[in-house]
Formats: structure tokens, sequence, C-alpha cells
């Protein structure tokens, strides 16, 4: 966190205006996407107290944070887990799905034994999670949030968590990320401000770097991928992210095609979201001698010579041309 405030001078010079952060909660894993405790910021990561500096910062310089939040599930280490799992006559029994039938014993995402699936049709499990968000909201005044694997919980659920931040603070931002087909995409529209846009993303790849696809398949795509949604309904789009290989290694590293993605990325209606280190061309990092793992796209941001200046340079044109010809879009200003 200490790192990203004293970075917040090149962020701003980059033309950013809102910072997403991975999980910030404590948790027992390197991600973090398996939270012990959802009501503070991981000591190593410098505590509430970076926190409240870093939005308070960010705020001063124009830039708006936006937490990473997952819902779907938690950690089996969290006490409330311990405790339903230990319990039968527990109060948090019911907030998870037991089944002894079941080689877990529990319901969780994807069969991970360390992430049991929480239950949000329950009354109180869902009051817990709704008062979660309201928290991070008034209390450290973030802006808003990434929500993780949100077709996990049933859609309805996620009409009253965005008019719960609505209601907290009505200029708040929610996205969701939801890897299905534009159909049931459709399903989260009035229940978030908008979606990641996980079938653009594939479909830009694939005309960069595939020879079965040109710009009028492309074209194509889109007009019948908008077709789907209303127009205030909002995709955000994305090159790479840290659950998929880097663009730039899916390129063989070239260059010119990355700016040629970008050019597009930036010239679509969505907000355009920039993995950190795409812009200055960073490398991913091979896990072993042949493979590649999933750390693999999340590694150490790089500085100074190790940058490339002129593909930095090319995204702030980027931007700078997306504001001056979209300056009433501020969605996450």
């Amino acid at each position: 966190m200490r790192g990203v405030i004293e970075k917040l001078d090149y962020i701003k010079e980059l033309g950013a205006t809102a910072i997403w952060l991975s999980p910030i909660f404590p948790s027992p894993s390197i991600h973090r996407y398996d939270a012990t405790d959802y009501k503070h910021v991981a000591k190593e990561l410098g505590g509430d107290e970076a926190l409240n500096t870093l939005v308070k910062e960010a705020h001063k310089n124009g830039i708006r944070v936006i937490l990473d939040l997952v819902c779907n599930h938690i950690s089996n280490q969290h006490q409330i887990f311990i405790d339903a799992q230990s319990n039968r006559n527990s109060p948090y029994r019911n907030w998870f799905t037991f089944d002894d039938k079941d080689k877990i014993g529990y319901q969780t995402y994807f069969g991970v034994r360390s992430m049991p699936k929480l239950n949000l049709n329950n009354p109180s499990a869902r009051k817990w999670m709704l008062d979660i968000a309201r928290y991070w909201l008034l209390k450290f005044d973030v802006d808003g949030f990434r929500l993780d694997h949100a077709n996990g919980p049933d859609p309805e659920f996620w009409g009253e968590f965005w008019h719960t931040c609505k209601a907290a603070k009505p200029d708040s931002f929610c996205v969701g990320e939801v890897v299905e087909p534009p159909d049931i995409m459709a399903q989260y529209e009035g229940r978030m401000d908008g979606l990641l846009d996980f079938q653009l993303c594939d479909a830009i790849r694939r005309e960069v770097y595939s020879e079965n696809w040109n710009e009028e398949h492309l074209m194509h795509f889109m007009k019948d991928h908008k077709a789907y949604f209303q127009k205030e309904f909002l995709l955000a789009t994305f090159l790479d992210n840290h659950d998929m290989n880097r663009f730039l290694f899916t390129v063989n590293d070239d260059v010119n095609k990355l700016k040629a993605a970008a050019k597009l990325q930036f010239n679509l209606p969505g907000p355009p979201i920039i993995y950190y280190g795409t812009e200055v061309g960073l490398q991913q990092v091979m896990s072993n001698a042949t493979k590649v793992g999933l750390e693999a796209s999340r590694c150490k941001m790089v500085w100074g010579n190790e940058q490339d200046q002129d593909l930095l340079d090319f995204y702030k044109s980027l931007i700078i041309k997306r504001m001056k010809s979209r300056p009433w879009d501020n969605s996450i200003k």
C-alpha cells in the first residue's frame, strides 16, 4: 500500500482516474481472495492507516480507489466458518451449505477446500456482506468495488448490494466479474454499474494475433455483442489481467501489436482498464524453465530504465485523447 502511495504521481501523470486494488484483507494466501477478516487491511500491506492515507492522497489527485471484494466465498480459516463447521448449533451454520455426501463436506468455490461458499440467501449472511460493503464506503471513503466471481451469488443479491452501495455513497461504482456469455451477463443490468467485458477481451486478443480474425470480424462481433445491453450499462474493457497471460507475452513481445490492441481498446465506449505494467512493457516471468504459472503475470513492477518509455508515452497519448474526446465519460473518474 505504501508503494502505491509513493507512486501516485506516476499514476496521475499516466492519466489514470482510478486505482483498482487487488484484495487487501488478511488472508492465508498470496492472492488474498480468501479473506479471514473483512474489517481490516492486512498488516503486511500497511494496515488500516495505509489505506486511509492512500484514499485521502488519491482523492487529492483526482484519483478514485476501487477495492476488490469477494462476496461469494471466504477463507476456511475465517472464525465464522470455523464456528459453523465445528458446531451444528452455530448461528453461522446456515451461512454455508454443508453436505456430508460431498467429498469436501460443504459447497466451495470450484471445489477449493480453502474457499467455502457463502449462502447469501440466508438473511443474516446477506446482511453481513451488505454491511461490509457499507463499512468500506463510509469508514474508508473508498469509491466502489470490483466484485470477484460475481456470477457465484444469485443476480438478485447484486440488486440489493448495488442499492446498498448507492445509498451509502451515491457516486460509488460497482463492476462485476462475470465470465459468461452475453445473455447471462445481461442479467446483471440494473444490478450493477457494469461488468468486466471478458468476451470483448477475447475478441481483441483474437483480432490482434490470430490469422483467423480481422477487423471486419471484430466489428461484426462488437455490433452483435453490444445489442445485448442497454447503453447505460458499462462494459469495462481490458487486454489482460491477473488471471491470464499478459498480452505482450501472447504476441511474443511484439510491442506494435500491443499498441494496436491498446488503440482499439481506447476507441471503444467502455471504461478502459490497464493492468499494471502493461503500459511500460512489463515482461511476464516464467515460473520455471518450461511452464507459465498462475503468478507469472503478477510479476514485480519495473521502474526507471527498465520501462519502455516509448510505449508509456503512447499510452499517455491514448488517455489524453480519450479524455478530450469523451469529457462526459467520467464513470470511474
